[in-house]
């Protein structure tokens, strides 16, 4: 059996060249998609947990603040415990450093004289060169303890900006610059390879006083002594420290990062599944086109005594082949086409989950296992079902080559009746309690998927049968694909599968900006927005100066001044992470900054009236996640224990898929004291030029860390960070697309095969070549017209899936449909054309047809 395997594939490779090709690469586009998403999404939690090892990979427990910093009063609490081996605490703010536009420093505070590793790149400093911690010994120490704004950078970095040992860096955090000295480079990538770049080290007294806030950390990190047990000590310690903290273990932090992740990885795997399911339909068609050509060759083995399952193991070990090859060339495929993504997903992580950014990417072995796993059991489930359709098939009926197509037009109408059966059944699962599940929005769109390819055979046949040829026309290009309805329903199931997935996320993204721009409309008020070059990552501790403030009140040209608090807070006692905002609006009505945050439930003047209260409004995605109403209590995570607000209204937020809630600067400050104002919006006096202030401000404020943006300047970046959030799902939309394509240009390369004889009595009749191209170009066309039709209705379907329920379960917003008319056509325009383009290699190969190949089998 391995001698005929192998003279098999042999044949496979010099035999059927392009359809041996066409089905390694559908493979491979399908193991590519599946290789990209998931090196993107481990990639996003090794960046977390590199950054986490790199600084606290010694400790065993942690102590984080239910709000962003704590007091530093706790370590003594934390080093009286008995099963302490030695803590210490850390303060972790990024800086933007100033000349460098974009850069961003990691800086990380901590006690120098703490049992921390750290290494040093090359070798090592001398005091004389103000050398680091952990070279030079104690002089090293003494220099980074003296040396006002001593730093230490990583060797990557500095090596990258042009830096060296005993340069001085002008960086700012908020408002305020601090320069800092370049005492030491530190290697942390040798200890963890997935470590940013971009980490900095201090003394944890001058990061405080420069960048961050006197007397407060944000985190204490902890050794054991030996045989004590994690767990019993961070309860203990918990009970100890009270409900301003929480002691967790390394696995909890990266259980935390992992749930905030969660669905935008999982929407993201879902997605390149898609191009998987449709590199099925690729196999399916390669194998029955093989076993077509090949029914004389399994006949007589089956005469000579071959059994059922010799032949379906045959037919599933060569499949096999063709799926390893695929997943050969798909995984580099893979690993390019999520480095081409990197910088689009790691701007995803910064600027909505305020996480590590992705700096490179590795393959884990659970990725390549993936891979592999992903290639063979796409390629045997294509390879499965015509398997056992030969295998039981009598020796006889195989030496007829038409009979498949037309076992597949009688079985058109129970594909149908099943494909029906199968939804409705989808449908009564999930509207009966099925959408309670916890994927019971993915599984019920994958049943629809599943329907879908079902109900294509009838499709073809319907409207293939009303077709009436006349000659050589476009009529009997579609009457054609009835003929041979069992390898032309494949190419058209695969691109109406496809062109599903196409239109469901455009409309879904489509729908999305739109209802953000109306957003925007309303909550994007004022004329000026004032916000400083690190606030993007660094919000918890990137203030602006009071006086600031002040000076900007005192403008001629400001009516008003609105000032923002935003911290990242938990809820209480199931620590799910929101953002708080504290808006203090001088000289604005309660009303209208209310009527700047549309109410989804609630009235404008109670809504108004318990904000001034203490009351607070909550974004929709903390509504839906937290099941919580006008009236009823939101709890959440205060310096001295949980603070309970009572919800007064109900807002449209598109912020943070987390949640959001908004109250006055007052009652912030009532819970959460020492906060101070991050951004600023000023209102300008009528007839005031908005372009000609901003110009003004940008030019009185030259060299400071600050950074005006006018209204429209705020809108356009806000787009085009949504764009960009959707730059990855773009790319899956095209790798499906495009082996939906291989199916067509497959489909027509076999049939050009099948129907030599056919050709050539076309021409011994007369036929021209440049008919018998159209002809097969044509098919090319109805493939692609019905492929699109069939992906409209199923895109339509996809999209108020996704809209209406995977949306609001997983991100929790609101999204209004609408009808993106251009980008639309443009999809159609473009999957019309790859059909055609598909359909040329093969047409012109029909094309070369000659009467001279007519047999006397053919007439």
């Amino acid at each position: 059996m391995i001698r005929l395997l192998l003279r098999s594939l042999r044949r496979n490779v010099t035999e059927s060249r392009t359809l041996f090709a066409l089905t390694v690469v559908g493979v491979a586009l399908g193991v590519a998609s599946v290789v990209a998403i998931q090196t993107l999404n481990q990639g996003s939690m090794q960046a977390f947990d590199g950054s986490v090892r790199a600084i606290s990979g010694q400790a065993e427990l942690s102590v984080l603040g239910m709000t962003p910093a704590f007091p530093e009063t706790l370590l003594t609490t934390v080093l009286g415990d008995q099963a302490v081996a030695a803590a210490w605490p850390l303060c972790r703010t990024e800086v933007a450093v100033q000349g460098f536009p974009g850069l961003l420093l990691d800086v990380v505070g901590l006690d120098l004289l703490a049992p921390v590793r750290l290494p040093v790149a090359g070798r090592p400093t001398t005091a004389d060169q103000t050398g680091g911690p952990s070279a030079g010994g104690m002089d090293g120490v003494l220099a980074a303890l003296t040396t006002p704004g001593w730093v230490a950078v990583t060797p990557a970095l500095a090596q990258q900006q042009g830096w060296a040992v005993g340069d001085s860096l002008l960086v700012s955090s908020g408002s305020r610059t601090a320069v800092l000295v370049l005492g030491a480079l530190v290697d942390f990538q040798s200890l963890e390879p997935l470590a940013p770049r971009t980490l900095a080290v201090m003394d944890i007294a001058q990061v405080q006083a420069r960048l961050a806030r006197p007397g407060l950390v944000h985190q204490i990190d902890i050794q054991l002594r030996a045989g004590a047990r994690p767990e019993a000590v961070a309860a203990r310690l918990q009970e100890r420290l009270g409900p301003g903290v929480q002691v967790v273990t390394p696995e909890q932090r990266s259980q935390d990062a992992q749930g905030l992740l969660a669905a935008f990885r999982l929407n993201l795997t879902a997605l390149s599944m898609i191009s998987v399911f449709v590199g099925v339909f690729l196999v399916l068609t390669t194998v029955q086109a093989s076993l077509a050509r090949r029914r004389g060759e399994f006949g007589l083995l089956r005469c000579l005594g071959a059994g059922p399952g010799q032949v379906v193991g045959l037919i599933l070990a060569e499949t096999a082949v063709m799926g390893l090859l695929g997943v050969g060339v798909g995984i580099p495929l893979g690993y390019w086409v999520a480095s081409l993504n990197l910088a689009t997903v790691s701007a995803t992580l910064t600027n909505i989950y305020v996480l590590a950014g992705l700096e490179k990417l590795t393959l884990p072995p659970r990725v390549l296992a993936m891979a592999v796993g992903v290639g063979l059991l796409g390629a045997a489930g294509g390879a499965l079902g015509p398997a056992l359709e030969m295998a039981r098939r009598d020796v006889v009926v195989l030496l007829a080559p038409v009979n498949l197509h037309e076992q597949t037009g009688r079985a058109a109408r129970r594909l149908g009746w099943a494909a029906l059966g199968l939804a409705t059944l989808a449908c009564g699962w999930f509207f009966l309690g099925g959408s309670q599940a916890t994927y019971g929005g993915f599984i019920f769109g994958g049943l629809m998927m599943l329907a879908l390819p079902l109900i294509v055979p009838l499709v073809v046949s319907l409207a293939a049968g009303r077709a009436r040829p006349r000659g050589l026309g476009p009529a009997l290009s579609l009457r054609n694909l009835a003929v041979r309805l069992h390898t032309s329903s494949l190419a058209v199931a695969a691109l109406a599968v496809t062109v599903s997935m196409l239109v469901g996320i455009t409309l879904l993204v489509g729908s999305f900006r739109t209802t953000l721009i109306s957003w925007l409309d309303v909550t994007i008020r004022a004329d000026i927005y004032v916000t400083t070059e690190s606030w993007a990552r660094a919000g918890n501790e990137a203030f602006m100066g009071r006086d600031l403030l002040a000076d900007l009140r005192a403008m001629p040209e400001v009516a008003a001044v609105e000032e923002q608090r935003r911290l990242q807070v938990r809820t209480w006692p199931e620590g799910r992470r929101v953002w708080l905002n504290g808006i203090r609006a001088a000289g604005i009505p309660g009303a209208e900054l209310v009527g700047r945050l549309p109410l989804q439930s609630g009235r404008p003047e109670q809504a108004a009236a318990a904000l001034q209260e203490g009351e607070i409004l909550i974004g929709e995605p903390l509504s839906r996640k937290g099941g919580l109403a006008v009236g009823d209590t939101l709890r959440l995570a205060g310096p001295l224990g949980p603070v309970a607000f009572r919800v007064g209204g109900v807002v449209y937020d598109y912020t943070s898929e987390g949640g959001t809630g908004f109250v006055t600067m007052e009652t912030l400050l009532r819970h959460f004291p020492d906060e101070q104002t991050n951004n600023a919006a000023l209102f300008l006096k009528d007839g005031r030029q908005v372009t000609a202030v901003r110009d003004r401000l940008r030019q009185e404020y030259l060299g400071s860390p600050l950074i005006f943006r006018s209204n429209q300047d705020l809108r356009r970046e806000v787009l085009a960070i949504f764009d960009q959030t959707f730059a990855v799902t773009r790319t899956l939309q095209w790798l499906a697309l495009l082996i939906a394509v291989l199916g067509v240009a497959l489909n027509l390369v076999v049939q050009s095969r099948e129907r030599s004889g056919e050709l050539a009595l076309l021409r011994s009749l007369g036929a021209r070549r440049q008919q018998v191209f159209r002809l097969f170009l044509g098919e090319g066309l109805a493939m692609g017209v019905l492929g699109l039709l069939l992906g409209l209705g199923g895109g339509v379907g996809l999209a108020a899936l996704l809209i209406l329920v995977i949306n609001r379960a997983y991100f929790g917003w609101t999204i209004r449909p609408s009808l993106p008319a251009g980008d639309l056509l443009l999809q159609a325009g473009l999957v019309l054309a790859a059909a055609a383009v598909a359909a040329l290699y093969p047409a012109a190969r029909a094309g070369l047809s000659r009467p001279d190949q007519l047999t006397r089998d053919d007439i």
